[in-house]
């Protein structure tokens, strides 16, 4: 029915598009899996000190935000570990 009314040709670029829509999403599927995972591993504990008290919920909520604007986004983001991991092959290098 699709053929018919589209023609031969869109019915095809219709089907290649579906095709690399597949391919794509295999890959992006666990992209996104990956980042929601990330997302609730640092909101679940918010969430269960909200529980315990208002205090309790400010501080882990202040010490959430500080980590993730100093130390994960230089540890984790900028690749901070992989540049000392070279500094210290050149270390090595240059003792020889």
């Amino acid at each position: 029915m699709d053929k018919v009314l589209l023609g031969k040709r869109e019915a095809r670029r219709w089907g290649l598009f579906l095709e690399e829509l597949k391919k794509v999403s295999s890959v992006a599927v666990p992209f996104m899996a990956v980042a929601v995972s990330q997302y609730l591993l640092q909101a679940v504990p918010v969430m269960m000190a909200g529980h315990l008290g208002q205090l309790s919920l400010s501080a882990v909520a202040i010490a959430t935000s500080f980590c993730n604007v100093t130390g994960f986004s230089l540890l984790l983001k900028l690749g901070f570990s992989v540049c000392l991991e070279n500094v210290e092959g050149w270390k090595e290098e240059v003792k020889k």
